[in-house]
């Protein structure tokens, strides 16, 4: 794209000596309109810039004439990405999901957009423990106990369940959760999720009892469908994905409650397009894209106008009574992380 427009621009300039001005000016308009009409999102690849495209993109924003680019990566280098362009007057993407960490994080350096609401009519649907001023939640899940059901007759039905000796070396985490798990273990050991000097000789028991560590959340289906381990942490999500892949596990809820993963979309203050990362925000929330991930990806709708019904309303269900369901302090966290990550590194990982 970006070569086409510029062999186009150089053709019309060169004309210009022969044409007089009004072909410069059509030309810069015309080329004004399409910008104005072209989105660039940084996202994850994969299933879930492909579930955007399907949901978000071709049904919402294609009749509207949008032109949506992706710069697919993973989250570190589109962070660092829009850390690096802070002082350009323009950078190079409108709009980019991050999870809420990420967000926190880029907003704390004073990089993001603080979102104008009216521009965006479908937040007022979103859940108020999920609203921030500067990030729109797209997905959301609970932190829950996964278990093969089959094996464990008897549900998990707390963080205490993996320092049992009875499943000794039987459990499976993906390393790369590893701030998630201890805050776990912090809800357990300390009352509330950010206790991380309770949750540390926790996480130590824990991995003496056997703690299988995976590189990605992704190996986690197929340890349970090999019958390497029965019991970890994960995503409620994840449980309902698993289960229609056909690989048989269970969700259990923590009694001392459960923390909520939430990813969603920020904008740099720098972004080139403005109105369209605006427009892309607000079909973001739409009720039938939100309804679309829910059934692909297993993940909650952040708005309360996308009931769920069917196989996956029973998969994605909260129990009666409802769960205790935790947002972290994502300012605390920002500060803690680093520190974390090194101890996890030195004490668990490579433990």
């Amino acid at each position: 794209m970006n070569e086409t427009t510029h062999r186009i621009s150089r053709r019309s300039l060169l004309g210009t000596a022969a044409a007089g001005l009004a072909a410069p000016v059509l030309v810069s308009t015309s080329a004004r309109a399409a910008a104005s009409k072209r989105i660039v999102v940084g996202t994850w690849g994969g299933d879930y810039e492909h579930l955007q495209d399907i949901n978000i993109v071709k049904p919402i924003l294609v009749p509207k004439g949008y032109d949506v680019v992706w710069a697919a990566a993973n989250e570190p280098p589109r962070m660092a990405q829009i850390i690096a362009q802070r002082l350009l007057p323009h950078g190079t993407l409108d709009v980019a999901a991050v999870e809420a960490p990420a967000a926190f994080r880029l907003d704390s350096l004073g990089l993001l957009e603080k979102l104008d609401a009216g521009k965006i009519p479908n937040l007022a649907h979103v859940d108020p423990v999920l609203r921030t001023d500067f990030m729109v939640p797209h997905i959301y899940s609970a932190q829950i106990l996964i278990y093969d059901p089959k094996k464990l007759k008897t549900p998990p039905s707390s963080f205490a369940d993996l320092m049992n000796p009875a499943y000794k070396g039987r459990m499976g985490m993906p390393t790369g959760n590893y701030f998630y798990i201890m805050m776990a273990a912090a809800l357990y050991g300390g009352g509330n999720v950010d206790a991380f000097d309770k949750a540390k000789p926790l996480m130590e028991k824990v991995n003496a009892n056997g703690l299988r560590l995976y590189p990605e959340t992704d190996s986690i289906g197929p340890a349970f469908k090999s019958g390497e381990i029965e019991l970890g942490l994960m995503w409620l999500a994840r449980v309902a994905m698993w289960q229609n892949a056909g690989i048989d596990v269970a969700a259990a809820f923590p009694k001392e409650g459960s923390v909520l993963y939430v990813s969603g979309f920020v904008v740099p203050k720098n972004a080139p397009n403005k109105e369209g990362a605006y427009a892309y925000l607000d079909a973001v929330l739409d009720p039938s894209a939100q309804r679309g991930f829910a059934a692909t990806m297993g993940y909650l709708p952040t708005v309360d106008n996308a009931p769920l019904s069917g196989k996956i309303g029973k998969q994605l269900a909260f129990p009666v009574p409802k769960p205790k369901l935790l947002v972290p302090d994502y300012a605390f966290d920002v500060k803690a992380q680093t520190e974390i990550s090194s101890w996890w590194q030195s004490h668990i990982a490579r433990g």
